[in-house]
């Protein structure tokens, strides 16, 4: 068992200065990943002590970049947060675990001998290798059960804090919440269910052919063909049929995979590159191979027996043109084929649509700000230079006041965290000033949001009573607070909060009594979470004493990126050694937030969409072979006096049943479907009325143009030409 803590480094020294993700991890935490360096050695428990040794581990992209791929890298150093570092190895390509990590230095930290206070900060990933006899779900249990009792113990600084256990798999995945697994596993059903299409689509075409080649069958029988050869004659066509198919699918996955992995459904706080590192491997090629013997063996074998299992041949023989052939049993089983294709199809395209509606709907979430024209950059102030709270608040304010005065800049502002970002997010307990301590086992949490003047303001909140943070909120004034409307509500339900006071609990620090001067509408502030409203706090930066990151956030008039460069000359003009990080624009980041989403709601689609079409097809192919088939009763119905719209009628009146058929029998599944489905939607029911009517009315229309070629060539039919053939 092992242990790591995601951490951010300052790396000076080696040209502009850099925000370097990595972590602080124990001596076991590798060997429990069984990750060895590529060279040079791994940590040793001596200098995994409190105050051992300053070495480093590089990732293996960091050795390329910073030391062109030099081997000779062991015993250089690097300059990280002012205190010098030796490299002691190279990790492996591929390696970044956690969180994307470049560099590993030691714990150095005996978590024993911490003051529990301290023990419990959150954010340690622990990797542990079960033994054979436990579970993960056993494991789980057990570890909750155990953070449960801890909770008890130390409700001040355990309240609302819980373990997870997950497979090594989830968490490369990025999946702590589940949600990118579910959304794998229903593009799993949806390529399952176009297989399915595909496969029906396939075995109706091999029906009919055999039911076509009727007669030729029965004469070879009579010329003493065993049914068993007749069968292997149709596999064979049928397995070439599905290889052809199955070479066309690995050609078209080749062009595939890459946009997929361009459309990576991971968020940025997994192993960052496991999903671009997907390849059509042997293991892949495998398993198309086995799928395509599958359904070719499978779908072909049905229509093969159907076709050379006659017993009667003599009839056969007699029967002077194949289309008679076609009896009441062979068009049963290509009613009930399309019949199922086309309930597949509408299956997808109703999930298809539900999720496209979720996303939407996710799009359009009220976000409690405006994230337009916002540009966000990340600074951590290093605490060798910067070790008083005094010199951090100065250097903002010298920021602040130089980036307002940048050509387009409308306001700027600070906070320790932007709205939905993927950064560890700081909470903190509260007491209600005139209330009862809270009761041990019920401490309320809220977030903590450290800013500066302005900022409220730069990023649009809408202010419900009294007034934001500004500059008459200094480190000599009065402590104050502005809350949001969720906190509000929990604090002082059914009461003004304005002029009441507040304040933070940790433990038997002292913290001062914040008075609320100013109520906000909600902002979603939770990466995991944003679907909530948390209960959050805004203080002033001036009046806490926390070395937190500094996020600045600019609110410009034209591109929030084109003022990019000037903002990173006015930080290295105050600082030339002070690195930046996570510039982006606030809809950039936004837009990191969806990933899963849209990528769920994207390749659904194309699925569905794709269902469609191959339903479409069957239904075409169907229909062209029932008029083919019928050619000489069209004509009979002609001569006998049916007007064409009759006969339009007819055939169109046939494809309509087998679609309504198919339809209902699609909405069913989804009714069946509905709690799984329910896990994939947000703002929109699974059986969304109004998605099901416009979908199966999508569907009926395509099937209609589906028939209607069929259905106009049977009235092309010249009654004479069709009773001579006959």
């Amino acid at each position: 068992m092992g242990a790591a803590m995601q951490r951010s480094f300052n790396l000076i020294g080696r040209g502009e200065p850099e925000r370097i993700r990595g972590a602080l991890i124990m001596v076991d935490y590798l060997t429990t990943l069984g990750v060895k360096p590529l060279f040079g050695r791994g940590l040793t428990l001596d200098e995994d002590q409190p105050g051992g040794p300053a070495v480093a581990l590089i990732g293996y992209g960091f050795w390329q970049k910073h030391f062109g791929g030099n081997t000779r890298v062991i015993g250089e150093k690097l300059n990280l947060e002012g205190r010098s570092y030796t490299v002691i190895g190279v990790m492996p390509p591929g390696f970044d675990l956690p969180e994307a990590a470049e560099i590993w230095l030691p714990l150095q930290t005996k978590i024993d001998s911490l003051p529990f206070a301290d023990r419990a900060i959150p954010g340690y990933e622990v990797v542990a290798k079960l033994r054979p006899s436990v579970s993960l779900k056993q494991a789980d249990a057990e570890s909750k059960s155990i953070a449960r009792q801890l909770e008890q113990e130390f409700p001040q600084v355990r309240r609302g804090w819980s373990v997870k256990v997950i497979s090594l798999r989830q968490e490369l995945l990025g999946d702590l919440a589940g949600n990118v697994r579910k959304a794998l596993f229903a593009l799993m059903a949806g390529v399952v269910f176009l297989l399915l299409i595909c496969c029906a689509n396939v075995a109706n075409l091999q029906l009919a052919r055999g039911i076509t080649r009727a007669r030729e069958f029965a004469l070879r029988c009579a010329l003493g063909a065993s049914r068993w050869r007749l069968v292997r004659q149709l596999l064979t066509e049928s397995m070439l049929l599905a290889a052809l198919g199955g070479v066309g699918g690995l050609l078209l996955a080749h062009w595939i995979v890459p946009v997929l992995a361009a459309m990576n459904p991971i968020r940025g706080i997994s192993l960052a590159n496991f999903f671009h590192n997907f390849r059509i491997d042997g293991r892949v090629l495998s398993f198309a191979l086995l799928v395509t013997l599958a359904t070719g063996v499978i779908f072909g074998l049905i229509p093969a027996l159907k076709s050379a299992g006659e017993r009667e041949v003599m009839p056969r023989l007699k029967e002077g043109d194949q289309r008679i052939g076609a009896g009441a049993p062979g068009r049963r089983w290509l009613n009930v084929l399309i019949i199922a294709e086309i309930a597949v199809a509408m299956t997808l395209l109703v999930a298809g649509g539900l999720m496209l509606q979720s996303f939407n709907r996710l799009q359009h979430v009220d976000l409690g700000f405006r994230p337009d024209h916002l540009l966000t950059l990340k600074m951590v102030l290093p605490v060798s230079k910067y070790s008083e709270h005094r010199q951090r608040v100065a250097f903002a304010d010298r920021l602040l006041e130089r980036a307002k005065n940048l050509p387009g800049i409308i306001s700027a502002g600070t906070t320790t965290n932007i709205p939905l970002e993927r950064e560890i997010a700081y909470d903190s307990v509260f007491e209600v000033e005139g209330r009862p301590r809270p009761n041990p086992n019920d401490v309320p949490i809220t977030s903590h949001r450290l800013v500066s003047p302005d900022y409220l303001k730069t990023v649009g909140v809408t202010l419900i009573k009294g007034r934001l943070i500004d500059d008459r909120d200094r480190a000599n004034s009065l402590p104050v607070v502005v809350i949001s409307e969720e906190l509000a509500r929990q604090a002082w339900p059914g009461e003004d909060p304005l002029g009441k006071r507040i304040k933070r609990v940790r433990g038997d620090q002292y913290f001062p009594w914040m008075t609320v001067i100013g109520i906000i509408k909600d902002v979603k502030e939770d990466l995991f979470n944003y679907r909530i409203n948390r209960p959050v706090w805004y203080v002033p930066y001036a009046q806490s004493e926390n070395n937190f990151p500094l996020n600045l956030v600019l609110q410009t008039s034209g591109d929030p990126a084109s003022a990019t460069a000037a903002v990173r000359d006015v930080i290295h003009a105050i600082d030339p050694d002070q690195p930046i990080s996570n510039v982006m624009t606030m809809n950039e980041n936004l837009g990191g937030v969806l990933v899963t989403e849209r990528f769920g709601a994207i390749l659904m689609s194309v699925l569905a969409a794709s269902g469609l079409l191959l339903a479409a097809l069957g239904l075409y192919g169907v229909m062209a072979y029932s008029v083919s088939q019928r050619t000489a009763e069209i004509g009979l119905r002609v001569a006998l006096g049916a007007q064409r719209p009759h006969v339009l009628k007819l055939i169109l009146g046939q494809g309509l049943k087998l679609t309504l058929l198919g339809i209902g029998i699609g909405l069913t599944a989804v009714w069946c479907l509905t709690r799984l489905l329910a896990n994939l939607l947000f703002g929109v029911s699974a059986t969304d009325p109004a998605t099901i009517v416009s979908i199966s009315l999508l569907f009926t229309g395509v099937a209609l143009l589906a028939c209607l070629l069929p259905a106009r060539r049977a009235l092309a039919v010249d009654p004479i030409q069709a009773l001579r053939t006959e």
